[in-house]
C-alpha cells in the first residue's frame, strides 16, 4: 500500500508538471554527474516512518516522504534554472492536501532542508499520509 501511494504521487505529479519534466521514485537513481541525463530531476523518496498507534497486530502509521527537486547548477542554462524553479513550486502546489484516495490526503511537513554543495541544489519539501499495516 505505501509504494502503491507513491506510485499516485508520481503520476499526479506527471499530471501537474511541465510533461519534459524527469521524475523519479524511491528506488530509481538520481546521477547528475552523467552528462547525457537531465541537469533538473526531480525524486519522491521514502524518508520515514511515525507510529501513530497500535492494537494487537494492527498498526497505524505515518508514512514520511521527501520531495526533491536537484538542479546541476554547472550544466543548468538560465531556462532549466527557472525549470527548476517552476518544478519545485508546481510540485508543491500539486501535492497541497492532494486526495490520494476518497478521504484521505497528504499533508505538506517539514522536510530535508534545501541544500548546496557548490554545485547540485536540492530544494526539499516533505509530506506525510496515513497507513494501516496489520501483521501476520
Amino acid at each position: 500500500m505505501i509504494f502503491d501511494v507513491e506510485a499516485l504521487l508520481l503520476a499526479r505529479l506527471a499530471d501537474k508538471c511541465a510533461p519534459s519534466s524527469v521524475l523519479r521514485g524511491t528506488f530509481d537513481p538520481v546521477d547528475l554527474t552523467d552528462d547525457s541525463t537531465s541537469p533538473v530531476v526531480a525524486q519522491i523518496q521514502i524518508a520515514g516512518t511515525e507510529p501513530t498507534g497500535a492494537t494487537g497486530r494492527n498498526l497505524r502509521l505515518g508514512v514520511v516522504y521527501g520531495v526533491h527537486v536537484f538542479l546541476d547548477t554547472a550544466r543548468a542554462d538560465a531556462g532549466e534554472k527557472q525549470a527548476a524553479a517552476d518544478l519545485f513550486e508546481d510540485a508543491l502546489e500539486a501535492l497541497v492536501d492532494y486526495e490520494y484516495q476518497p478521504g484521505r490526503h497528504v499533508e505538506i511537513v517539514g522536510g530535508k532542508t534545501t541544500e548546496f554543495d557548490g554545485r547540485i541544489l536540492r530544494l526539499a519539501f516533505g509530506l506525510t499520509f496515513p497507513a494501516h499495516v496489520v501483521g501476520t
